[in-house]
């Protein structure tokens, strides 16, 4: 135990929730009663029943969570679940073992409650920081009431978490760094990835603008081509992710799937119905589903696997919630923000006679799902304004082709076109899935 903390150590403390808004006399105290520790691989800093009334943080490396029933978390210590205290209930639900050589720190917890105030220990208590159970009942807490707590939290220290889908990254950060030209020349392959593009639109966005750049073209020469280039490198690398595991595998393909096509749709319908800019209807329907993406992005991260359902019930309840808090947080462009939040209401006459943004989204969100997921939609304002009512009329047709094809056209450009299977390799594969 330390009688002096170095400033490294003080400065790493304060990269933990709990500590973040500690004066400087007290992250020292902190930081000179913390035990400073290092693990190395397979070696378990907590196991399952243990009692010990002190907090672990990780500081560096990578840790699994394995609960009683065999469940694992990994979690890194670049992860936002990484900034709370790992398994804090007592007894212990979890053991905490060390994938790779880590360094952590240990706390005692009559310490930590002491230098936090009780409303600070009360909410580290309740973990909304994911890492823990509730408590209440015995049971665990519901994710969606986990997640949009992290996710609060996240949008209040401007740190929120927004990943892309890994193999769109991977073709759109190969392709922008073959580019030598102007910036703005990269913008129909940024957007082609709707966390990369707001990405791009906050990081070229003028100092001391009160919103978010609205034309994606004009963010990326103010940032210039190595800046942009190298953006797209660090959010391939750091801010992507490509789950293993259905069904979080399969819910992030189908956002960027549906991202594409609503934004494709949308500008379309624009040039149709004259409504501009067309760029800032582009963004809109690619970003017309961050609030999703961004739920997906925190249950990537969640301390266990997400079952189907409660990630299906969570996106339903929260979508739009989040899409909201998102979107206003950031500060983008209020018409691109009012178009975003009226395509949440279907049933609502949006405006006089003529179509508006939010018309547009409502129609190509309606004319994807019908595609994609088989689902009917009834005759809607925003429809009948764009004379899209009758799915199976020409105009209706040329939507649903479209929507096929835009996903198709991006696939090909980001090299994930599907393969057709050899008879010999299917029956291969068949053969190992059967044995």
């Amino acid at each position: 135990m330390n009688q002096t903390a170095t400033p490294e150590q003080i400065e790493t403390l304060r990269q933990f929730t709990p500590f973040q808004d500690l004066p400087d006399h007290r992250l020292e105290e902190a930081a000179a009663h913390a035990q400073w520790l290092e693990a190395q691989r397979r070696e378990v800093l907590m196991d399952l029943g243990d009692t010990e009334d002190a907090s672990l943080f990780l500081v560096k490396g990578n840790i699994v969570l394995e609960a009683a029933d065999g469940r694992q978390r990994v979690i890194k210590h670049t992860d936002p679940a990484a900034r709370s205290p790992l398994s804090r209930l007592r007894p212990s639900r979890y053991r905490v073992t060390a994938l790779t050589p880590v360094r952590y720190l240990k706390i005692d917890n009559a310490l930590l409650d002491n230098l936090l105030n009780e409303e600070e220990a009360s909410e580290m208590l309740s973990s909304h920081y994911v890492v823990e159970e509730s408590g209440v009942g015995g049971g665990e807490a519901d994710f969606s009431t986990q997640v949009m707590a992290q996710i609060y939290e996240d949008l209040h220290h401007n740190r929120l978490v927004l990943y892309s889908w890994q193999p769109a990254a991977l073709g759109i950060t190969r392709l922008a760094l073959r580019e030598s030209g102007r910036p703005a020349a990269l913008e129909p392959l940024i957007m082609l990835d709707p966390a990369l593009t707001v990405k791009m639109l906050r990081r070229g966005t003028a100092p001391g603008a009160p919103e978010v750049e609205e034309r994606l073209g004009n963010a990326l020469n103010r940032m210039g081509m190595n800046e942009v280039q190298r953006l797209a490198f660090f959010n391939l690398f750091r801010e992507s992710c490509n789950p293993r595991t259905a069904p979080l595998g399969d819910a992030f393909r189908n956002a960027w799937e549906q991202s594409i096509a609503i934004s494709r749709l949308c500008a379309a319908l624009a040039k149709a119905h004259g409504l501009t800019p067309l760029d800032t209807v582009l963004t809109a329907g690619l970003l017309a589903d961050v609030g999703k993406l961004t739920l997906l992005s925190y249950a990537y991260n969640f301390y266990r696997e997400v079952e189907h359902q409660e990630l299906k019930e969570a996106v339903h309840l929260l979508g739009r919630e989040t899409g909201r808090m998102v979107l206003t947080h950031w500060k983008l462009p209020e018409y691109l923000i009012r178009g975003i939040l009226d395509s949440y209401n279907w049933s609502q006459e949006h405006g006089g006679s003529e179509p508006t943004l939010g018309d547009l989204i409502i129609a190509a969100r309606l004319y994807t799902r019908l595609v994609r997921k088989g689902k009917e939609f009834k005759p809607v304002p925003a429809l009948r304004k764009l004379h899209l009512d009758d799915p199976h009329s020409n105009k209706g047709q040329k939507m649903q082709n479209m929507v096929i094809q835009a996903i198709a056209q991006a696939r090909e450009v980001l090299g994930l076109v599907r393969r057709a299977r050899m008879p010999a390799q299917r029956n291969e594969e068949e053969m190992r899935e059967e044995a």
